[in-house]
């Protein structure tokens, strides 16, 4: 992962931060996999190659059974979510960035320069409108209406699915240094959840863009710039009653969602955000440390310390599993339970773009090299 505001890839990875080092070569062999009695492998259900090798990965989004995918070149695919089969593959001839949006018909992605782009959900380009002169830094958020995107400069801006025209605008100062691809809002229920740098978590009005609250993850600390990153990661995980998000270098930490008071926060650095359910919270730390905690009270349900080391990727809840990646490219299947590894698939040796997508009766599984894979449940 890389830093925006001026901030050289390489100083970074001299510092040794194990959150850059996850999309980067890996130099140092990681630990060996532990042997598990019983273990079933996974073999995917289907799987196709995007090909290429992205500097700056994009994740795919998954919507209507199908499955949403782009390249930093322009090209964006629909797939199957079924088969795998390819639906309909554009061009769109500029350079993109953050990843895919998909929902209420529609596909969105961002560039580079700005620029939002919005096709129909047969790949028809319908609109491409500037949000700014600041890169797209987060996949789009389609909701009631409106396409939501995140800028590198710190705006929030919402756009009118019919015409592109600007609904409105929520700009934040940002701090000195931030993780480079921005933490992915969630919209529920007439309401758009957005983590920030800084450790900030925001509840605001998706028709309007006003604050309702403003709650804090984690505040930064440390004697240097880097030491003080502690940006939300992830995409929150939004219940009825409570909110969770995690950050880098920070916490993990829950809120009621009607008014953003604290509900309870444990020390945790996660570089992918965090997976839930109705009942658990569930981290893969930058340690590569697969964490659980109750989701009502914070008190620990298990942890899960086989994968030292080996640079997890994001942790999804799904179908009563846990579910996360290695810089390797493995697939490892968790009880949710007692967090004791229950299944494992190879991949293509490179890591994952980010956390699982649950597919259906399956995940979904992109990796830096452009592979999509399709997993069913074990």
């Amino acid at each position: 992962m890389m830093f925006n505001r001026s901030v050289v890839l390489s100083v970074l990875l001299a510092a040794s931060v194990s959150a850059c080092s996850v999309f980067t070569t890996n130099v140092h062999p990681l630990p060996e996999l532990k042997d598990v009695a019983g273990l079933k492998k996974i073999e995917p259900r289907w799987k196709v190659s995007l090909g290429g090798d992205d500097l700056v990965p994009l994740s795919p989004a998954v919507a209507h059974d199908q499955v949403y995918a782009a390249r930093g070149d322009g090209s964006v695919y629909a797939f199957t979510a079924v088969s795998g089969a390819q639906t309909w593959r554009t061009d769109l001839k500029v350079p993109l960035t953050a990843g895919v949006g998909a929902a209420e018909g529609f596909v969105a992605v961002g560039t580079k320069q700005g620029l939002v782009i919005l096709l129909d959900e047969d790949g028809k380009e319908l609109w491409r409108q500037s949000a700014g002169n600041s890169e797209i830094s987060a996949p789009p958020v389609i909701s009631g209406g409106l396409v939501v995107v995140r800028t590198g400069d710190g705006r929030l801006v919402a756009l009118n699915t019919t015409d592109g025209k600007r609904r409105w605008m929520l700009e934040r100062t940002l701090p000195a240094l931030t993780l480079y691809h921005a933490s992915q809002a969630v919209a529920v229920r007439g309401a758009l959840f957005a983590g920030y740098p800084g450790g900030k978590l925001l509840a605001i009005t998706l028709d309007q863009g006003r604050i309702g609250w403003e709650a804090a993850v984690a505040i930064p600390r440390g004697a240097t710039e880097l030491e003080r990153v502690a940006d939300v990661t992830g995409a929150p995980q939004v219940s009825d009653r409570s909110i969770c998000a995690a950050t880098f270098q920070g916490r993990v930490a829950c809120f009621e969602t009607s008014n953003g008071n604290p509900i309870w926060s444990r020390d945790a650095s996660s570089i992918a955000g965090l997976g839930a359910d109705t009942s658990r919270v569930y981290v893969a730390d930058d340690k590569g440390v697969v964490s659980a905690w109750e989701r009502a009270s914070g008190s620990s349900s298990w942890k899960n310390e086989d994968f030292l080391g080996r640079r997890l990727v994001g942790a999804a809840a799904a179908s009563g599993q846990v579910i996360v990646t290695d810089l390797q490219g493995y697939v490892h299947w968790l009880d949710r339970i007692d967090g004791k590894v229950i299944a494992r698939a190879k991949t293509d040796d490179s890591s994952a773009v980010q956390t699982p997508i649950f597919l259906g009766d399956g995940v979904l599984v992109q990796t830096r090299k452009g592979g999509l894979y399709a997993f069913p449940m074990p």
